[in-house]
């Protein structure tokens, strides 16, 4: 094989960011700079997983420059992305027959109790008809479940932003990390108790090299406590910026802080980078009602397998 593998290491990190960022020329990617910087900013004390790159994660070189990889989010859910430094990489069958066997393998999921039961998931962008005729030739099921990607194109002038009087924004210059620790607990249901390095998670995200206080927004209720939030990512290579996340606490709900926020977001985007042309999204009702609209479907490929204790003849069936 004319590719050498390599388990992931952190001195890949930023060759891995540029082959992501090259890919905004030709897609809009599904694993783009928000997916990478979130998830390695914040996955590593938010989930207590250690060192899932370095196990799960595979990174293909073509002699010394890495020209694909195949990447999860740090997590243990089975999801698969594969990244291509080029779409021609993207169609080289011994590429990607080793990517494949390399995801249903290492990259693979213990779904049930009996710890019998594996899978494995692969998004696949609709262009790539060579990968998912492959993946389905490789035993893999195409999904009813993908991802869409939904993006708002700015307006030339800017949004209107409304707030209740008493509330107002605060930046990520004047934030603690904690105050969207506290806002992401109240918007997705869970406590401390669930995720006890919450806080030190998302002070760690506040490392990433794309972060950018000025793009870390609160809102502030009338005693300045944080009850909504909102996270922007972008690289002038990019030509649009990504949200993640967006979030409201469960009280402050149907009081218009997530289009304000989000509003607020947009315009401090266009007045620092005039360049950039919009803003990714949620894949929920309220952005379409915000102006989103999709942009790209995903569809995504399961493969299920049962693997057995070697001792049982059932053990024998091949992946």
């Amino acid at each position: 094989m004319k590719y050498r593998f390599a388990f992931y290491k952190k001195e890949y990190f930023d060759d891995i960011e540029e082959l992501i960022l090259n890919s905004y020329q030709w897609e809009n990617p599904t694993f783009g700079l928000s997916r990478l910087e979130f998830t390695n900013g914040l996955h590593p004390s938010f989930l207590r997983y250690s060192n899932v790159w370095e196990r799960t994660v595979g990174v293909y070189f073509l002699d010394k420059t890495i020209v694909a990889c195949a990447m999860n989010e740090g997590n243990d859910d089975g999801t698969v992305f594969f990244l291509f430094r080029e779409k021609t990489f993207a169609q080289d069958k011994e590429l990607l027959k080793d990517m494949i066997h390399f995801a249903k393998t290492t990259m693979s999921c213990v779904e049930d109790k009996n710890k019998i039961k594996r899978f494995v998931r692969v998004l696949i962008p609709e262009w790539n008809s060579t990968l998912s005729d492959l993946i389905l030739e490789e035993g893999f099921k195409k999904e009813e479940w993908g991802e869409r990607i939904r993006i708002r194109t700015f307006d030339t002038d800017p949004y209107p932003v409304k707030l209740t009087e008493g509330y107002r924004f605060a930046d990520g210059n004047e934030t603690p990390a904690f105050y969207l620790a506290n806002v992401h607990m109240a918007s997705f249901n869970y406590s401390i108790r669930e995720v006890p390095d919450c806080a030190k998670a998302f002070f760690e995200m506040r490392n990433e090299k794309h972060y950018d206080p000025y793009l870390d927004l609160c809102i502030l209720d009338p005693q300045n406590r944080p009850v909504a939030m909102a996270i922007i990512w972008y690289d002038k290579r990019m030509p649009y910026c990504e949200l993640e996340p967006l979030g409201v606490a469960f009280w402050e709900r149907r009081k218009g802080l997530a289009t304000a926020i989000l509003n607020e977001a947009s315009n401090r985007v266009m007045l620092k980078y005039p360049e950039c042309k919009g803003m990714t999204g949620g894949d929920q009702p309220f952005y379409e009602a915000t102006g989103y609209y999709v942009t790209d479907h995903v569809p995504a490929y399961r493969y299920d397998m049962e693997i057995y204790p070697s001792w049982d003849e059932r053990s024998r069936k091949k992946i």
